[in-house]
């Protein structure tokens, strides 16, 4: 496995160790271990192993054109939910973590292919926001954010010509709402009601423990939604500040 030497290249350094965080970062939001990835690769049989992510993520090392190759597959099977079934060195834990992930996009929002990820590599494309340093997520930001939420629920219940209470039910429906805990259901709730008692602490802390936003998470899988750009864009702002 080539190991780089330090580069006399100071941008492709850069970009080494850029696209290494970042893709750390991918994989830890969706809490997914370095070993998960290497079980994948073994029952899809490509060579894509635990020891070159760590290296990899660390931006010290030398790929060849199958490690690029590799993380393509390993991407677009995430994205396409087609994983290898459980068998030895590839458990049921294992592949539920991988039908739960998100798979790692390109500056533009699109599915990163192998040609992708080597240009990240190389510094010829930049990466996604969401997977660079975090920023600080403000109290501006998460009042817009709430106000936003609660706007978005209230649009919803109108379109719908339905009740604030059965659009909650509705919403109590759908798979993000159901693994979240009671206690913060209730913290959901008071958003969608305009309480404005949510901070960023709060956030920080939902964010963490859930690894996104489970009112915004709720409302885009809710039927007929129309979701408001200005809402996405501060999720994503949102998230990538956690």
């Amino acid at each position: 496995m080539p190991i780089r030497k330090p580069d006399s290249n100071v941008e492709l350094a850069e970009s080494r160790e850029t696209i290494g965080k970042g893709f750390r970062r991918w994989r830890e939001r969706n809490g997914l271990s370095q070993q998960v990835i290497h079980n994948f690769s073994q029952a899809k049989k490509i060579p894509l192993h635990n020891s070159q992510i760590a290296h990899f993520e660390n931006g010290v090392l030398d790929p060849k054109a199958a490690f690029y190759v590799s993380l393509g597959v390993f991407n677009q099977s995430i994205a396409d939910k087609k994983l290898p079934p459980t068998q030895e060195n590839f458990s049921k834990s294992d592949r539920d973590r991988l039908k739960e992930a998100e798979p790692y996009l390109d500056s533009e929002g699109n599915i990163a292919d192998a040609v992708c990820f080597f240009a990240q590599f190389i510094g010829a494309e930049p990466i996604n926001e969401l997977y660079g340093a975090p920023k600080e997520l403000t109290e501006e930001v998460v009042k817009q954010y709430a106000k936003q939420l609660e706007k978005q629920f209230k649009d919803y219940y109108r379109d719908q010509m339905i009740s604030p209470k059965d659009a909650w039910i509705l919403f109590k429906e759908q798979k993000a709402a159901k693994g979240v805990s009671k206690s913060d259901l209730e913290v959901v709730q008071d958003i969608f009601l305009g309480a404005e008692t949510f901070n960023a602490k709060q956030a920080r802390e939902f964010l963490n423990k859930y690894r996104s936003c489970p009112a915004y998470d709720g409302l885009i899988t809710m039927e007929d939604i129309k979701i408001n750009p200005k809402l996405k864009e501060l999720n994503r702002m949102a998230v990538s500040a956690k």
